[in-house]
């Protein structure tokens, strides 16, 4: 087990993150990062108290010479007192990983039950607008090292991710409505029939309009397998 201020072999150490580390640890949160998802801010990383959670703690491990080679958020969710571990990075450094995982259940101490890789440590119910969970492809080590640790999969979703560019051609179907969204920001878009009934609809969210996260895609049981889906998302 590792706690803040724990020495490591090879002198480096488990410590709370300080101001000065700020910095180095965006770069390490962003060398992550996928496409559209969200970019860390300072606010992410220096709050310390957010609706429903308690005991929110940002860990990092720094080696011999003071350089920051990883970084942990962690948190207690107060509605049933599960802990979460949110960032989790090392550059895939497997070793740094395993301690950092270590240092964060040490720091959260006998909760009910902890969940991992829940994006920014903060309760389920404010993650639309994020990916939540490990991307196992990317981030190989990451995934073994949580294994290692006893987690287990509770779900597993499969993102694509398509560059528009040139941007695909107008189809003929109009688009008989386009919806503002701002919480999280996005469209939604509505197909309908000449009767005014709904035909087909798509949800889409951005953080920065560069990326777009199609999050909902369906047409009418009714009306499936006639092209109507991929007018929509052309």
């Amino acid at each position: 087990m590792f706690a803040a201020g724990t020495r490591l072999a090879g002198g480096g150490r488990v410590r709370v993150m300080e101001p000065n580390d700020h910095s180095p640890v965006l770069a390490l949160i962003r060398a992550d990062r996928l496409p559209g998802q969200p970019v860390a801010d300072m606010h992410l990383l220096t709050g310390q108290t957010r609706d429903g959670l308690a005991e929110v703690t940002t860990l990092v491990v720094s080696d011999a010479s003071g350089q920051i080679t990883g970084v942990v958020q962690c948190a207690v969710r107060t509605s049933d007192e599960a802990g979460l571990i949110g960032w989790l990075h090392a550059h895939e450094d497997f070793d740094t990983l395993a301690v950092l995982i270590a240092a964060a259940r040490a720091r959260l101490g006998p909760v009910r039950v902890v969940y991992a890789g829940t994006g920014p440590a903060q309760p389920p119910d404010t993650l639309a607008s994020v990916l939540p969970g490990i991307a196992e492809r990317q981030r190989p080590a990451t995934t073994r090292a949580l294994r290692a640790a006893g987690f287990t999969p509770a779900s597993s979703r499969r993102c694509f991710h398509h560059p528009l560019t040139p941007a695909p051609a107008r189809p003929l179907f109009p688009l008989a409505q386009m919806r503002p969204l701002t919480d999280p920001p996005g469209l939604q878009l509505t197909l309908t029939e000449t009767d005014g009934s709904a035909l087909a609809t798509a949800l889409l969210h951005t953080h920065d309009h560069d990326h777009w996260q199609l999050w909902h895609l369906a047409v009418r049981a009714d009306r499936r397998h006639r092209g109507i889906g991929s007018h929509l998302l052309a």
